[in-house]
């Protein structure tokens, strides 16, 4: 994995926690940066998700233009019982970047503001 990626290139940020939901499933956020294709992206790492797993589920979807550049994010969050070990990030294709900040909220800020934040 990549350390030092710049918010203002292509990359993906992602993190895990367990889900609010279901104590056997994981949460995932992930953010796609890019000028073209970061739906092909993301059902990358869908597939990433569902190769072990018996199910994916969608949790949110949103979208926004990355502030002083021509990209644009993509923001999506998912519930799977998927270990983050299990995931072959090199099949992405992207610059990789933990961000242990990119978790459910409770309170004021919430998510998507925390994205906002970086991109927007």
């Amino acid at each position: 994995m990549k350390v030092g990626i710049s918010d203002r290139d292509r990359h993906v940020r992602w993190n895990c926690e367990k889900s609010e939901y279901d104590s056997e499933r994981v949460r995932y956020p992930f953010v796609v940066v890019d000028d073209r294709d970061r739906e092909g992206t993301m059902m990358k790492i869908i597939e990433q998700l569902s190769a072990v797993s018996s199910g994916v589920e969608r949790i949110r979807c949103v979208g926004g233009k990355v502030k002083g550049t021509k990209l644009r994010y993509l923001f999506e969050s998912f519930d799977s019982s998927v270990a983050s070990e299990n995931i072959s990030w090199h099949k992405i294709g992207k610059p990789i970047k933990r961000d242990r900040d990119l978790w459910e909220r409770k309170g004021n800020l919430s998510i998507e503001d925390y994205v906002f934040g970086i991109y927007g």
